[in-house]
């Protein structure tokens, strides 16, 4: 195909084209009118054999129209991908239940001579209703005038014979940030505030009841470490030592809590703060040595 000429900026006749090829100027080249490339005639058979892109581009934007799905019946995105958040939350819960599940029904017949050997959780367990029953003689034994000790103890031997009301609930959580200790630099926001009982001296009863606060985003050994610290006692945790001399934690079981298999609750120190503990909760604190 031949190109007439066209009038320059100097209002000249501008005729020629450079060969797209050999670059040669021809007076009348062919020209394709759509990507406008030019071919002398020489090399007239490479102008009808040559791929011109705009056909190329066009050729491909008409597949991808013939391509195009119709996705208004296509299925959801939540249908095809399961919440894999939500089969992670379900999984942790229902291993947690199982595990204070077995652990109940080990310490309910520990004289079972079928039974495998307790663990030093288990044992922990056993040990921590023991203390309570401890308190609760050494509280009934004492004057009928209540002492500081006696006071202490009344928050968590026993319990109270009123309904757990909203009201009484919000007096006591107000009572327990007013007096609760910890670490300052935890942010408002991400505080955590519970009481905690823990053994006296001879570890033979609960004798103090603190209010501390935590951070929601620590692990509950780094919790731990911190409680120990607060309420001054003596921590081997993170040494290699027999592990009956390790402290343990427990959780109060909550009102209302389903499945629980005791009343009180483990709590692994691998768990993290924000799954294992809420604002309120009584923990205990004792070690697992028989």
């Amino acid at each position: 195909m031949t190109t007439v000429g066209r009038k320059n900026e100097d209002g000249m006749m501008d005729i020629g084209k450079h060969c797209t090829i050999c670059r040669q100027l021809d007076f009348l080249p062919f020209v394709c009118p759509k990507c406008e490339k030019s071919y002398c005639n020489n090399h007239r058979m490479d102008f009808n054999k040559h791929q011109c892109v705009i056909d190329e581009q066009k050729a491909k934007l008409a597949a991808l129209e013939r391509a195009k799905v119709d996705v208004s019946k296509l299925p959801k995105s939540a249908d095809v991908f399961p919440d894999l958040d939500k089969i992670r939350r379900d999984a942790e819960i229902k291993h947690k239940e199982e595990r204070n599940k077995k652990i109940g029904q080990r310490l309910t017949d520990v004289k079972d001579s079928n039974n495998k050997p307790l663990t030093s959780i288990e044992v922990a367990m056993l040990r921590l209703k023991k203390l309570l029953g401890n308190s609760a003689k050494s509280k009934k034994s004492s004057s009928t005038k209540p002492s500081s000790g006696s006071s202490l103890l009344r928050g968590f031997v026993g319990g109270s014979s009123k309904p757990d009301s909203t009201t009484s609930r919000m007096v006591e959580m107000n009572k327990l940030k007013r007096s609760a200790k910890g670490d300052n630099r935890i942010n408002a926001s991400d505080r955590v505030y519970v009481w905690v009982i823990y053994t006296s001296d001879d570890d033979t009863t609960f004798e103090v009841k603190s209010g501390q606060f935590f951070s929601k985003k620590w692990p509950i050994g780094k919790m731990l470490d911190s409680s120990a610290e607060i309420s001054k006692i003596k921590n081997v945790n993170n040494r290699e030592v027999d592990e009956s001399l390790r402290l343990a934690m427990f959780r109060k079981v909550r009102s209302g809590e389903k499945d629980a298999a005791s009343e009180f609750v483990y709590i692994p120190t691998s768990g993290r703060v924000e799954k294992e503990i809420r604002d309120g909760d009584e923990v205990y604190i004792l070690r697992g040595k028989r």
